[in-house]
């Protein structure tokens, strides 16, 4: 990192810089880069004193690493002050837990009156899956995003193979781990109070005790590595001394806790021994009475370990006399009976003061962590959809075809895709149709509504959604930003789903104050527009088995519905591309394709008396785009063919 504390103005300027010198890299629903890479998430506010907000990230599909971060934002996004607020302090931890990173950038969002329209994502690097790691760090010490941004502490993220796992690091990693430890000791004394540097440090920093475990090889070290390992230790102590005030006062009872469960192993571990012994000889003994009842066998245990419950007692007996077996086994295993009940004891002797200490510590715990999750918290109160929509690239894609004369385009946006794998209703409505119809003369006739059904009357009037596994006790492995919603005091997935959302950046906020209007209305108005020479480009958000029902039986049997469902609308023809026009890799001089361009352009102006300009000139058997200086209409056309017929396909059919 570097002994030069950075200034936080500058960084925003090198942040910024990165940015333009890489915004034709933007991710975004329309981009396919199914790469693998580093990418940096920003928002595009940059107005806090105390925080960059970006987020260093690297993926091997970064297209879909988009995908799940920007919904996680749209989930959020859907969420009431009290339910967010009941995920994160309900518990004694945050149901958001191991997915902060997102919450800390819905908190920035909150706070600084961002919308959905702020958040962006852009490519740093595209480059091979074994070299991300290196990049990536490179980027994280370049742009210090786990002091001043969205990120987490360095040495956080490589501990994290090796925590829940058995696999133990090699005396190289611990040393670059170490290395990591000191950078992100020095980060925190110097950038302390600013990003989310505090709640990193208290979240997830380690306490020296913490990093006992990598001493389990420590006898293969060499000297270097041992000092490096107890020096960075010293620092944790003294800094863990510094930011945390009960830090001294809690460290002896943290050591006591240590020792009495140590106490309780050793017990545990002589009980479960004294136990073996006993079922040994109770499974031989039992052979030779020729008793065969494991239930009566865990009768006999359990009333020995359990002498105040007279049940087990009872119906072990019961089943002897039924054997009609003259033994009195408890007199038999009298020495083993003695040695378990014994050992049982002590065992619980040893484990209640462990107990009443590791609550307490829990208590301490829970209090702290409650306290930490107040730093990535809303400081202010929001209504659901504080973030507003982002439907900003919803256009009308008409193809650049030089007849578009008596045709007629459609967008119809669905609420969602209808496929459920439960019993949980979940019904698909249209939420919006696009039209645009060019008659004979070349006249445009289009127009946009926000249909009346359901769904968007549900959203007029506002949809309670909740996180589904925080409520359901079956949810062993509970799924964050899997929301649901209760309509009528019943959970229903008849709304506009995260997923659809994400394709099309309608959702509720869109829908509010809007008029809608009948479907029937805006079919019956295409409807007269239309004659039978009509063709059409029709685009659907879903499938059409999910158009189809969204449609009522009404509907089914109007005309020009079944002709859509059907698919049997004529289409607009896309002109066929033949060998000799398709696209090629043209390695030629920059400035003697300038020239020529410029000349070519020059043809065209003459021959068309000044009235078309061309653009994105390659060669006479690509296309080239043309605009008319009369009309403003543009389209594509091979610059051969161009050259021969110099005219406006619209100018030139209004004639």
């Amino acid at each position: 990192m570097g002994n030069c504390v950075r200034d936080i103005n500058e960084l925003k300027q090198q942040v910024k810089q990165l940015i333009v010198e890489n915004n034709h890299k933007e991710v975004t629903l329309q981009t396919k880069y199914k790469s693998s890479g580093i990418y940096m998430i920003y928002i595009d506010n940059f107005t806090d004193d105390k925080v960059v907000p970006i987020y260093i990230g690297q993926s091997i599909d970064i297209q879909r690493r988009y995908k799940q971060h920007y919904s996680e934002i749209l989930a959020l996004n859907r969420l009431t002050y009290d339910e967010y607020e009941r995920y994160f302090f309900s518990k004694g931890s945050s149901f958001y837990e191991g997915s902060l990173k997102s919450c800390k950038i819905f908190k920035y969002m909150i706070e600084n009156k961002c919308t959905l329209k702020d958040f962006h994502m852009v490519i740093l690097d595209e480059i091979e899956i074994d070299k991300l790691e290196e990049k990536e760090q490179e980027y994280f010490r370049r742009l210090l995003s786990s002091f001043f941004g969205f990120n987490q502490f360095n040495s956080f993220l490589k501990s994290l193979p090796f925590r829940f796992s058995n696999i133990q690091m090699n005396e190289k990693e611990i040393n670059d781990y170490l290395d990591l430890f000191k950078e992100d000791i020095q980060g925190i004394h110097d950038y302390y109070n600013y990003g989310f540097t505090k709640f990193n440090f208290e979240h997830s920093m380690p306490t020296p005790r913490d990093i006992d475990y990598l001493l389990k090889g420590k006898g293969q070290w060499r000297k270097e590595t041992l000092f490096k390992f107890e020096k960075v230790k010293s620092d944790l102590y003294d800094q863990n001394k510094k930011y945390k005030p009960d830090y001294d006062e809690m460290r002896p009872f943290l050591d006591k806790k240590d020792k009495l469960y140590g106490d309780y192993v050793v017990a545990r571990f002589e009980f479960n021994r004294a136990l073996d012994a006993f079922k040994s000889d109770i499974n031989k003994e039992f052979r030779k009475q020729k008793l065969y009842s494991e239930k009566a066998k865990d009768n006999f245990i359990n009333s020995v370990i359990h002498e105040d419950n007279s049940k087990h007692k009872e119906q072990f007996q019961d089943y002897i006399k039924s054997r009609k077996c003259e033994i009195d086994l408890y007199r038999t295993f009298q020495n083993h009976i003695d040695k378990v009940q014994n050992n049982y004891e002590i065992k619980n002797n040893k484990n209640k003061p462990y107990q009443e200490i590791a609550n307490k510590i829990l208590d301490w715990e829970v209090q702290n962590r409650s306290e930490r999750y107040k730093m990535i918290f809303p400081a202010c109160q929001f209504e659901p959809f504080a973030l507003g929509d982002n439907i900003k690239d919803l256009p009308m894609k008409i193809s650049m075809d030089d007849d578009l004369f008596n045709t007629c385009h459609i967008n119809i946006y669905i609420s969602n895709n209808a496929l459920s794998r439960s019993y949980i209703r979940k019904d698909p409505d249209i939420l919006r149709i696009d039209y645009c119809y060019i008659n004979d003369e070349g006249k445009k006739y289009e127009k946009q509504y926000y249909i009346e059904n359901e769904t968007t009357k549900n959203c007029s009037y506002g949809i309670g959604y909740y996180e589904q596994d925080f409520y359901s006790m079956f949810a062993f492995r509970p799924e964050k930003f899997k929301i649901t919603s209760l309509i009528d005091d019943e959970q229903d997935n008849s709304f506009i789903s995260i997923l659809a959302e994400y394709k099309h950046g309608i959702n509720d906020y869109t829908i509010k104050d809007k008029e809608l209007v009948q479907l029937t209305a805006v079919f019956n108005e295409i409807h007269h527009l239309i004659n039978d020479e009509t063709r059409f480009e029709v685009e659907v958000s879903e499938s059409y088995p999910c158009l189809g029902k969204c449609l009522n039986e009404d509907l089914h049997n109007n005309p020009f519905v079944k002709r859509l469902l059907s698919r049997k609308l004529p289409k607009i023809s896309k002109g066929r591309k033949s060998k000799s026009t398709s696209k090629k890799v043209v390695v030629q001089n920059n400035k003697s394709l300038k020239t020529r361009a410029e000349k070519y352009q020059e043809k065209i102006k003459v021959r068309s008396n000044n009235k078309i300009t061309t653009f994105n000139y390659i060669s006479s058997k690509e296309k080239v785009l043309a605009k008319c200086n009369n009309c403003s209409y543009e389209w594509e056309k091979r610059s051969d063919h161009l050259l021969a017929r110099p005219f406006c396909p619209l100018c030139e059919k209004s004639q």
